[in-house]
């Protein structure tokens, strides 16, 4: 008891002086970051903690005039709460080293994917968006032992990328082109070969397309390809005003795979966020459609979901 005490306060202590210490250690060449944020799901009339906390830093360091060093790593930590005790989960969500040049950004480690920047087009919203991202191995938003490339030359941005881990080889590649400072479109591939005996292997196509005009942003992602060696069509659409310190959006998230084991979604979601300066509150409700089975509540998983959330950032 006197250990877990111990660590308790030392947990408590941690949290409680981040915004100090990001402050203390924070410089031209590193900076300390991340989040606290309290959430809650209801699905169902079944209640489910979404709570997390994130922490990140990030550095470069010139190493020459054609050459800089850089580095990111965060974490998150969240709760699961479906047994009597709440057990903490960690998971990585980046981690990676690499070099800034003038022809390019190199980066290996746990990072985004080369399609990462289109996808990420569409899933803007607090929470109810990049529910198709998640079933699709090739463009899942990040991946462990991943090289990236990635160079901007004015108006034009490129992306490559290779995954080497044993489970789940494979890379992707990414153009994205502004049009209007205001309107961008971008198309992709990305393909993974999972290990034998592994069913996850997919390839998917995605065009998207996005304009941003002020508080407004209105953008569209589709994608076509296969998913565990079934054919797959899913279809994003995102929408959002911001007016002073509030902002409003709507998304629509829908994929359908011929493989019955892949989830189906299919819904409308509406989100209405508050935002003063390192302080965000923020609501949204998803209105199942026909099909969607993504609320993974219980055996209804078509039902409607409710998120009410609360956060910190330092």
């Amino acid at each position: 008891m006197k250990n877990i005490n111990k660590a308790l306060s030392l947990t408590l202590a941690t949290l409680v002086s981040m915004p100090v210490l990001a402050e203390n250690i924070n410089s031209e060449d590193f900076s300390f970051g991340g989040r606290i944020e309290a959430r809650a799901a209801l699905a169902d009339s079944d209640f489910t903690d979404k709570s997390r906390v994130r922490l990140n830093g990030q550095g470069k360091h010139e190493i020459n005039d054609g050459i800089t060093a850089v580095g990111k790593f965060e974490f998150e930590l969240s709760q699961d709460n479906d047994t009597a005790d709440t057990t903490n989960q960690t998971k990585t969500r980046y981690l990676y080293v690499g070099a800034e040049t003038a022809y390019g950004t190199l980066t290996y480690g746990t990072q985004d994917n080369a399609v990462t920047y289109l996808t990420d087009f569409t899933d803007m919203a607090e929470y109810f968006s990049g529910y198709t991202n998640e079933e699709i191995t090739a463009s899942g938003d990040r991946a462990e032992d991943t090289i990236l490339y990635s160079v901007t030359k004015g108006d034009l941005t490129f992306n490559a990328s290779a995954n080497l881990k044993a489970t789940e080889n494979g890379g992707g590649l990414m153009v994205a082109y502004k049009l209007l400072p205001s309107v961008e479109l971008s198309a992709g591939y990305a393909a993974t070969e999972a290990a034998e005996n592994v069913s996850d292997s997919s390839d998917v196509y995605m065009i998207g397309a996005r304009y941003t005009n002020g508080g407004i942003l209105v953008s569209g992602l589709v994608q076509k390809g296969s998913l565990a060696d079934a054919d797959f069509d899913a279809v994003d659409a995102f929408a959002s005003y911001g007016f002073g310190e509030n902002t409003v959006s709507v998304s629509y998230n829908y994929l359908s795979a011929d493989d019955q084991s892949v989830n189906d979604v299919n819904f409308v979601a509406f989100e209405y966020g508050r935002y003063i300066g390192d302080v965000a509150a923020y609501a949204g409700y998803k209105v199942a459609l026909s099909n969607d089975t993504s609320a993974e509540h219980g055996n209804n998983n078509n039902a409607d979901e409710f998120i009410v959330g609360a956060r910190y950032s330092f």
